[in-house]
């Protein structure tokens, strides 16, 4: 907050106001399955791998429901724990206010401040705010009962917001179905069903042929490179994170690596050849893409096999669309072999995959509409960035507002809050 302040807003370092304790930190041998629960960031963020303790711990490691808790290291932010009595771990604190603050008050205000708590935090690997840091952190604080409006206000306000969020959070999951959807009419026959009628053709046409029967070269399986042939040279390598299932590649985001001439002529890239990712956790087997605007001398990686295909019988598109569709892949993992947290395919299950094969002219026809659909779907994608980035601001700015005593009308009849520090009573009860 900048400028003159509101009428009986003071300023206050948070350790004059809030009380930080800190948690335990565990070995993983004191982690259990069973007996206290102890709560880690993880788990405040959702996740419901638990770890137990059978110490006997003092009470002031300790939270219970309704406790305010803020993670101090990797996530940052404060929470309201919702559970059963629990051991905290050491990168949470257990936030206890004084009677010049309310609880409610100190959670909104903990949540405003945290994006410039990530941007003053130590350290890299795992940044974290000291307990120091975070006591002479200045904030404002109004008057008592201007908090509890404060507070009122913004429950009403970022509930509608969470809202918001919560409905925006499922289109993406229904834009995928939408992609899916298109794609098994597309490789079934149903989205060029009347294009056929008007034609006078019939789906008597398709052929089903194997992978094999198409394939013009490869299948070959990609290089295998160690870190320390990475780096800041000429060549590019796709690795399996440089594309999705029927997504272009970024060429932008593929690493570069030295290569000898020999294995560049063995596994350079071309236009049109089809890559798919043949190692990897099952849900994304076997996603695909095709080379095209290549930027140079690339190569791919070993997790990953490329193969061309006959363009007089097939559109590596079309290929492409079909392997991505929920018919393709079901095929291409039918054979999959299964390991510990991933899966794998090899040559032989691709060349074996058995594709719904139209015509030339209606594998143009179902690209061109398929692209129409997706390129709405795409746009369906950029709205929605739009609106929760938009969301994201209205947060930030609801809060900032609130924080400059703009929300909600101010009482000159409210008590000073620096009067209030003697007294005796918990105000905590006032959220």
């Amino acid at each position: 907050m900048t400028g003159d302040l509101p009428q009986g807003w003071k300023k206050h370092r948070l350790g004059d106001v809030l009380t930080l304790i800190n948690g335990r930190a565990y070995k993983r041998r004191e982690m259990l399955n069973s007996g206290t629960p102890i709560l880690r960031i993880q788990n405040l963020n959702g996740k419901e791998n638990w770890f137990y303790s059978d110490l006997e711990l003092p009470e002031n490691k300790y939270c219970e429901e309704g406790d305010l808790l803020y993670a101090w290291s990797a996530t940052f932010g404060p929470y309201w724990y919702r559970g059963e009595k629990a051991i905290f771990h050491y990168h949470i604190w257990n936030v206890k206010t004084k009677p010049e603050i309310t609880k409610g008050f100190a959670y909104y205000e903990l949540l405003r401040i945290t994006d410039a708590i990530k941007g003053a935090a130590h350290g890299v690997a795992m940044p974290h705010m000291t307990k120091t840091g975070m006591e002479n952190w200045e904030i404002f604080l109004s008057p008592l009962p201007e908090q509890k409006r404060i507070v009122d206000k913004l429950d009403c306000l970022l509930a509608k917001v969470n809202v918001c969020k919560s409905r925006l959070d499922k289109v993406p999951e229904i834009i995928k179905r939408f992609r899916q959807s298109v794609l098994a009419d597309a490789t079934s026959g149903k989205l060029t069903e009347g294009w056929r009628e008007e034609l006078n053709l019939g789906i008597d046409k398709w052929r089903y042929p194997k992978i094999e029967e198409i394939i013009e070269s490869g299948p070959q399986n990609g290089l295998y490179k160690p870190a320390t042939f990475y780096g800041d040279y000429v060549n590019r390598i796709v690795r399996i994170g440089n594309f999705y299932s029927g997504e272009f590649i970024n060429w932008a985001k593929t690493k570069k690596l030295k290569l000898d001439p020999e294995e560049l002529e063995k596994w350079a890239l071309n236009q049109d050849d089809i890559l798919i990712n043949r190692v990897n956790s099952i849900e994304f087997l076997g996603k695909s893409t095709i080379v095209t605007d290549l930027p140079g001398d690339c190569v791919f990686e070993s997790n990953i096999m490329r193969f061309t295909v006959n363009k007089n019988s097939i559109l590596p598109r079309y290929l492409v669309l079909f392997l991505g569709s929920g018919l393709g892949l079901n095929r291409l993992r039918e054979n999959a072999k299964h390991a510990v947290n991933q899966a794998s395919i090899n040559q032989t299950d691709v060349k074996n995959v058995i594709i719904n094969l139209p015509g030339m002219r209606e594998q143009k026809e179902i690209v061109r509409r398929v692209d129409v659909l997706f390129s709405i779907a795409d746009q369906m994608e950029e709205k929605l960035e739009t609106a929760q980035h938009g969301v994201d601001k209205l947060t930030a700015s609801i809060l900032a507002k609130a924080f400059r005593g703009e929300l909600v009308p101010q009482d000159p009849n409210d008590e000073l809050a620096e009067k209030l520090k003697n007294l005796n009573y918990d105000f905590n009860k006032t959220i």
